[in-house]
């Protein structure tokens, strides 16, 4: 599956939906760039992952909610709850083993 883009309309269902990634991102950004390949990947080996993607120029006001302030940021959500954030550019084998961590907590917690 490929990363869902988001919006001021589809964010909360998405994020209510159960474990989800939200990768914040602008156009002008190369780490962003850089990670998308990284988030699909995540995406593909954890299945029960969703990872969507919101555009922090289009949807300014809810990255300032969020409290969003550099890029890359991926906010770890379950069940409409943010659990964990992470700021910068990961190494696919650093954000997988992070993710898996983070997942496997919550689900035996």
């Amino acid at each position: 599956m490929i990363a869902i883009e988001l919006n001021e309309k589809n964010f909360v269902s998405f994020v209510k939906s159960g474990d989800v990634l939200v990768d914040f991102w602008a156009a002008w950004c190369a780490p962003c760039q850089k990670m998308t390949p990284i988030l699909l990947a995540c995406e593909q080996a954890l299945p029960q992952l969703s990872v969507g993607c919101l555009n922090v120029d289009d949807y300014p006001q809810l990255t300032k909610k969020l409290q969003v302030q550099g890029l890359p940021t991926l906010l770890l959500f379950q069940n409409g709850e943010p659990v964990a954030r992470v700021s910068g550019f990961q190494p696919k084998s650093r954000l997988l083993d992070y993710l898996q961590h983070r997942l496997g907590r919550e689900q035996h917690a």
